[in-house]
């Protein structure tokens, strides 16, 4: 792009005229024009539309030099539109839809105006900020700069940082990008000979070139030439390269999340974070209900110390504590969601420094969404404790306000409502006396909630959710928060009573496992869900050598795995199961035998950090071995389950299709 100044701007009176529109939808090798009903924006005509112009760090805010338009124009109309950046193809360009938009150059006074025009593209709004400034000073030596030809100078966004809106938040100069679009994901495009941070490396040829005649061609062998390097090398190279622009990407989208049309955010945040192909997932949940005494109050620090063993292991994603500052040490009473300094388990610097490390290593981070209940942090009049602020994120203007909650978010009849909420508890929901119960039909909660968990993933860089006490509140509400967010997939926790009977735990199950088919098909399959089923069978069945328990009336695994294995997340013990509490554990002594059985059948497989990093080396080896055969022989998430023989001390099945 070539962008010059007129010379005889000076000499004109008018206005000096800026644009600016957040669009987030060009191509990589796509810009966007203002064309409008002067010559200065092309008399409607495409070739000679006024260019705007856009960095990583902005996007999707593009921004115009400053063009000098005369009094006389008086009203002027323009449309915005997308089309090449060089401008080849004027006639495939695409033109906002709507009526023409307009504005007004103001009349001459002695000093020139300043206007900035801004917009949004596909929107009807258009904003108009005037400043006064002398015709001279105004030009200064901008009217000398030339831009080169891979890429421009823009002026600053936000003039002088009116209507910023928050500092960290701030649109800054528009700066030079070399050898590559700006537009979205960059793709491979962006693969070229420029110097800087993102440019590959080029690696000299250690190959001898054969020709057709069957001669040596000794020019080609010694041309260094990224044709002629290793496959692996250059894979390696592609996805170092695609990880940078994902984590630009990541920030610039946290930059301007908050101005940002929510459907056009999450467009862009699924480009950086790819949905989860669940036959290939093993979760490593990484904590336990002590770990935040480990660590010298940084637990972070000590996953990130142990990612080497994840990948020996094979783990893709962990499942990390509760962020947030909570009146619990162990996070599940949240106050402060916002606060991530205010967590036992560490700050928000080395958090989000584990995050990164964990995406080096190709390991996804889920987050403990707890948002059942919340802990007010001030009490109201009468003493209750149901008033709820944002502290956490004041150097953030644009959040303020998004979580001070007061009793109004509370449902009715909760021991901390004060009567102002809108819904009571749903017919199933769960009750839970430690806190506040969360009113989710409250659509300010819903946006509040949405906001929060998007910030999480643009900040923080989680890529995926596993939800607590999710028998709290309504399985739609899970959906709708998978849908307001970007998870590669998500995980809900619907812990329910078994049926049992004066012989012990019954051998049919199926009302069980129906329940949690239920709440997963009431998050229109957005989340999938723990089988707490396939847990209580399973240890029941090694504890008692009753193997008979693994086959239902049908002839198929008796817990959700059976029914619906695409959305169920097996497990042998959690933080509440297992570990110091041990709510429902799983036989100590029979624990490989229950990963035995989970990592060779359907479902997505859960490991617990207790049995790969403090039971010893035996069973951690064990366990190594076992993902190992699961990766092999290729188990999908929803392999067939042949059961060839069930009864008291004998289990014998055959997973997966035959050659």
């Amino acid at each position: 792009w070539l962008y010059r100044f007129s010379r005889f701007a000076m000499a004109v009176q008018g206005a000096l005229i800026k644009f600016q529109v957040q669009c987030p939808s060009t191509k990589p090798d796509e810009a966007v024009f203002v064309c409008g009903s002067v010559p200065q924006l092309g008399s409607w005509s495409p070739q000679g539309a006024f260019p705007l112009a856009t960095t990583p760090k902005v996007f999707p805010l593009w921004a115009s030099e400053s063009l000098v338009l005369p009094a006389d124009c008086e009203q002027v109309e323009f449309k915005v539109l997308i089309q090449k950046a060089d401008g080849s193809a004027p006639d495939a360009a695409t033109w906002a839809g709507g009526e023409n938009q307009s504005f007004e150059v103001p009349k001459s006074s002695g000093k020139q105006a300043q206007v900035t025009v801004s917009c949004v593209w596909g929107e009807p709004e258009v904003t108009i900020r005037t400043k006064k400034a002398a015709a001279a000073a105004a030009m200064g030596d901008a009217a000398k700069e030339k831009a080169s030809a891979g890429g421009a100078k823009g002026e600053a966004a936000a003039d002088d940082g009116e209507d910023a809106g928050e500092s960290a938040d701030q649109v800054g100069e528009l700066k030079k990008i070399v050898g590559r679009h700006t537009s979205r994901a960059f793709g491979m495009g962006s693969f070229s000979h420029s110097s800087g941070p993102l440019s590959m490396p080029r690696k000299s040829s250690r190959h001898l070139c054969i020709g057709n005649d069957g001669m040596l061609n000794t020019e080609m062998s010694r041309t260094p030439s990224l044709m002629l390097v290793e496959v692996e090398d250059l894979e390696s190279d592609c996805k170092a390269h695609k990880a940078q622009i994902d984590a630009l990407e990541r920030e610039k989208l946290n930059e301007v999340q908050r101005r940002m049309p929510s459907g056009s955010l999450l467009a862009n945040m699924k480009e950086i974070i790819a949905a989860a192909d669940l036959s290939n997932v093993v979760l490593l949940q990484g904590f336990n209900w002590e770990s935040w005494r480990a660590g010298g109050g940084d637990w972070y620090g000590v996953v990130k110390k142990n990612i080497g063993v994840m990948k020996t292991l094979g783990v893709t994603d962990i499942w990390l504590p509760p962020p947030s500052q909570s009146v619990a040490p162990q996070g599940y009473l949240p106050s402060q969601l916002f606060n991530l300094d205010g967590s036992k388990y560490g700050n928000r610097e080395s958090l989000e420094g584990l995050v990164k490390a964990l995406h080096e290593n190709d390991i996804r981070a889920v987050a403990d969404i707890v948002i059942n209940h919340r802990c007010g942090d001030k009490q109201d009049g009468e003493g209750r404790w149901n008033q709820f602020t944002t502290t956490g994120i004041e150097h953030r203007p644009s959040f303020a306000g998004v979580m001070d909650w007061g009793g109004w978010a509370i449902t009715l009849g909760d021991n901390f409502s004060d009567g102002t909420g809108e819904n009571h508890p749903g017919q199933f929901d769960g009750k839970f006396d430690a806190a506040p119960d969360i009113d989710h039909g409250n659509k300010r909660v819903q946006e509040s909630i949405c906001i929060w968990m998007r910030w999480l993933q643009l900040q923080v860089g989680f890529d995926a959710w596993r939800f607590d006490f999710v028998k709290g509140y309504a399985a739609n509400f899970v959906g709708h928060y998978c849908k307001k967010s970007a998870p590669a997939w998500a995980v809900g926790e619907l812990w329910c009573d078994m049926a049992y009977d004066d012989n012990g735990l019954c051998h049919n199950q199926d009302k069980h496992r129906q329940d949690t088919v239920n709440w997963i098909n009431g998050t229109d399959k957005e989340c999938t869900a723990f089988d707490f089923t396939t847990k209580g069978v399973l240890q029941e069945a090694v504890r008692n050598c009753e193997y008979w328990r693994l086959r239902d009336s049908n002839g198929k695994p008796p817990g959700v795995i059976g029914w619906m294995p695409t959305h169920a997340v097996t497990f042998i013990d959690n933080h509440d199961t297992g570990s110091t509490q041990r709510h429902w554990p799983f036989p100590d002594d029979k624990v490989l035998v229950g990963y035995a059985y989970i990592l060779t059948h359907p479902g997505i497989p859960s490991i617990f950090w207790d049995h790969v990093f403090d039971w010893g080396e035996h069973h951690r080896s064990q366990i190594v071995e076992l993902v190992r055969a699961r990766r092999e022989s290729g188990i999908p998430v929803d392999a067939p389950v042949n059961i060839q023989c069930a009864d008291a001390d004998l289990y014998l099945v055959e997973v997966g299709s035959p050659p």
